[in-house]
């Protein structure tokens, strides 16, 4: 079944932003957008002389860096890890 999408406008410092989304991904667009603009007005009053492209720019390089930590985080290999260490306390445990 082909998914619907609709359009959903996001407003970020003052400018509408037209984004297709399916309905899921809208609920996380309005939360995207009320944390963008907090972290936002969190750089304007910071460092007041940036402007807007700067305060824009900060935030990307921001959520950038945080998405790619979240990313290799989330990596399988320490889940392996652990299940090999888990493994090897059993295997002293049995005769």
């Amino acid at each position: 079944m082909k998914e619907q999408y609709k359009q959903r406008n996001i407003n970020i410092m003052g400018r509408d932003y037209p984004v297709k989304c399916t309905s899921e991904e809208e609920h996380l667009l309005i939360h995207i957008e009320r944390d963008l603009k907090q972290q936002l007005n969190q750089y304007r009053l910071k460092y007041e002389q940036l402007d807007i492209q700067d305060c824009l720019s900060m935030a990307l390089i921001e959520n950038q860096l945080a998405a790619r930590q979240s990313a290799q985080n989330t990596s399988e290999q320490p889940y392996f890890d652990r299940i090999d260490k888990l493994t090897h306390k059993l295997m002293q445990h049995l005769p």
